[in-house]
């Protein structure tokens, strides 16, 4: 009887972007009966959108930022700095949703389950709260620390500092708020999308792996 009330609590209540830091298991229950998405869906959108400025206007601080401006003879405000970094936070953070959510659905039907579109997105914007939580910490600690906001304090990438290239790009990939991200969706996949666990494993390795890819190119581009 308790275990039914539990289970009806859960699905009458719409999920939580917190809860998903303190009790994801608990939020994606939710999803199963929930199609509440929009309003996380602006709310992080807004939030990618303050990180994107802050990254921003820390990266305007260094040298070569400054160094750029004045060879370009261009005063760069502090506040359009921010807005520009905002406007494309915002809009990378959107595309992304729709993108990453048309991914899912596309290996969803390749492994013939009919999980819709929606829940998919919902499973996507509401999990992306880790990646930005770790984002915004990083830009924080960049601003405090003097880095450029390139940098990611909570992985690898401190600790090879002094390499290059794909080494450098490989030990940003191994980040703790990437992996944690990994794991929520993981959950999400078997608990709202109705995935096995080794289905969903198989796809967060794969996306592990690729990450860990664009990671080692973005180094040697850089």
């Amino acid at each position: 009887m308790e275990a039914n009330i539990n289970t009806q609590d859960a699905g009458s209540k719409k999920p939580s972007i917190l809860g998903m830091i303190t009790s994801p298991v608990e939020q994606f229950e939710r999803m199963k009966n929930s199609t509440a998405v929009w309003g996380a869906f602006w709310i992080l959108s807004l939030l990618s959108g303050i990180t994107g400025g802050l990254g921003a206007y820390v990266y305007s601080l260094t040298p070569e930022s400054i160094k750029l401006n004045q060879e370009l003879g261009v005063n760069v405000t502090p506040v359009m700095t921010f807005g520009v970094g905002f406007v494309f936070g915002v809009l990378g953070m959107i595309i992304g949703f729709f993108i990453s959510a048309a991914v899912y659905k596309v290996l969803m039907m390749l492994m013939s389950n009919d999980t819709s579109y929606k829940k998919l997105l919902t499973i996507t914007v509401y999990s992306s709260i880790v990646s930005l939580l770790g984002v915004l910490i990083n830009a924080v600690l960049a601003l405090i620390l003097g880095g450029s906001g390139k940098e990611f304090y909570t992985g690898l990438g401190p600790i090879f500092a002094s390499s290059g290239g794909a080494v450098k790009g490989i030990a940003n990939s191994i980040e703790v708020f990437t992996i944690w991200g990994f794991v929520i969706t993981w959950l999400g996949l078997q608990i709202t999308a109705g995935l096995s666990k080794k289905k969903a494993t198989i796809l967060m390795v794969i996306f592990f792996i690729l990450t860990i890819g664009f990671g080692a190119l973005r180094g040697l581009v850089q």
